[in-house]
């Protein structure tokens, strides 16, 4: 495993001369990679028989026959007839769901095929505010595959209803919208906000368009009447909260882009990727992501790789999932130019793949350099050394007992009625029930049998020492 990570290319501004000495063969390439199919996004075809050459970290020549470009230093690669295709995008995600930090996520998800992330810190956010998404945004530069940081919109995400340890402002979001790699606003939550035009809200989203950045949306209601119309009307461009092939119908429709999410919880593509396979609807503004996944999922299962295939499960063509993880996801942020797919100038992020429906990756190249192949990563990627003010954050206040868990029931009940929070399996919405539970020695106790379980909320950001119970049902701890 080589130590050194590599260079980010220079601005194709700053290449632009040498990238057309390389494909008229004035000037050598620094790797060809020979005789592939080339998946083509832009015009939805597979073609064989091609060569790619790259210099300085970006595409310059892709077409037949690149022996022009072949000179002195050349590294050549054979593809074998094996699919050449696009750096796979994350177009929404959360690095901390994966319970680790950006350089471990890298280093798991590379070898997956994934070349570029946009990611939203709204947790590190929560914690320490303004200076955690610097931290976090600092380490995404120092990444070897494109690392786009949105800057969280909503901290705390439910105002009146949560404590979090920070408090994002207006103020603080134009600040962010000036530094190197933010690259838009992430996922604008507080939904009712928007609707109800709140200052902050409003004044957040200004601030991103007018810095030319994407706005990010979490529209997480199935009401599709006016609340929805009018969060359209207040500024986001995308929403990853569908759960119905009507919700992304309704998205599209509206000039949003429906993302659709396979993540460790979240199993939306299935039923909204109908809106393309069974109504017809245009894929151009579908964009696969992850939005979380935890690291068992990442080392198991894999990352936009795993979410291409199921989306080809599904019975979309192979080139059109690809291009809802590549180049719609670059479209969408304006970076069309830069990542997304294999064309003259644009960042070298290629996969030399052998089965293009099960995604079957043997190489993953990453601005002109191998990064990984056969699925193990080929390069160190050094850790980011954060401060000790970014470590032992959490603050309960006091020591946590027995008794901070239980939940009083009225004097004399022998049984209480009680609401109970109801997970749907693999979906992010909830269902508000009831239950009857017994009472034990005073207190409320669970039926397991029936699936109700205790939840509890400690609160650790300010040492309140408070703790908030309830009950949950859908988790399946069913029995004694």
């Amino acid at each position: 495993m080589t130590k050194a990570t590599p260079a980010k290319p220079r601005p194709w501004t700053e290449m632009a001369t040498h990238l057309v000495d390389v494909a008229m063969g004035r000037k050598p390439a620094d790797l060809v990679v020979r005789n592939g199919r080339w998946v083509n996004v832009h015009s939805g075809e597979i073609i064989a028989g091609t060569d790619i050459a790259i210099a300085g970290g970006r595409f310059a020549y892709c077409g037949p026959n690149a022996s022009h470009a072949i000179g002195q230093g050349t590294k050549v690669v054979d593809a074998g007839g094996r699919y050449l295709v696009p750096g796979l995008c994350d177009a929404h995600m959360h690095v901390e769901s994966g319970m680790v930090t950006v350089t471990e996520f890298c280093r798991a998800v590379i070898p997956h095929g994934t070349t570029s992330m946009f990611i939203d810190p709204h947790e590190i956010a929560n914690v320490l505010g303004l200076p955690g998404v610097r931290l976090m945004h600092d380490e995404a530069v120092a990444m070897p595959i494109n690392v786009h940081v949105q800057m969280p919109s909503c901290v705390p995400s439910a105002p009146g209803l949560e404590h979090a340890g920070a408090e994002l402002t207006v103020a603080d979001v134009a600040e962010a919208m000036t530094w190197e790699n933010i690259i838009g606003l992430g996922e604008v939550m507080n939904f009712p906000g928007v609707v109800a035009n709140d200052p902050v809200m409003s004044g957040e989203i200004a601030a991103t368009v007018k810095a030319g950045k994407t706005v990010g949306g979490h529209y997480a209601s199935r009401d599709l009447g006016l609340p929805f119309h009018g969060y359209v009307a207040g500024g986001p461009e995308d929403d990853h909260e569908g759960t119905r092939a009507e919700d992304a119908i309704a998205r599209v429709r509206q000039g949003m882009k429906a993302m659709l999410r396979l993540g460790s919880a979240w199993y939306d593509v299935a039923s909204q990727i109908k809106a393309v396979t069974e109504s017809g609807i245009d894929p151009r503004n579908f964009i696969l992501c992850t939005d979380d996944s935890h690291s068992g999922t990442l080392v198991q299962e894999g990352h936009m790789d795993r979410v291409v295939r199921h989306a080809i499960q599904q019975g979309l063509k192979p080139v059109t999932a690809i291009q809802m993880a590549t180049l719609n996801t670059a479209q969408h942020f304006k970076l069309e130019r830069e990542i997304g797919s294999i064309a003259p100038g644009r960042l070298a992020d290629l996969l030399i793949v052998s089965d293009l429906a099960a995604m079957t990756i043997d190489e993953v190249y990453a601005r002109g350099a191998r990064l990984a192949k056969g699925g193990k990563l080929e390069i160190d990627i050094p850790a980011y050394d954060y401060p000790k003010t970014a470590k032992n954050t959490v603050k309960l206040g006091k020591k946590l007992k027995g008794d901070d868990f239980d939940i009083a029931a009225p004097k004399g009940a022998n049984e209480v009625r009680v609401r109970v929070i109801g997970v749907i399996e693999n979906q992010a919405p909830t269902r508000a029930l009831e239950a009857d539970l017994p009472v034990e020695d005073g207190l409320v106790a669970m039926d397991r049998r029936n699936d109700i379980c205790q939840i509890a909320l400690v609160e650790r950001h300010r040492g309140t020492g408070g703790v908030t119970n309830a009950f949950v049902s859908g988790f399946g701890y069913m029995g004694d």
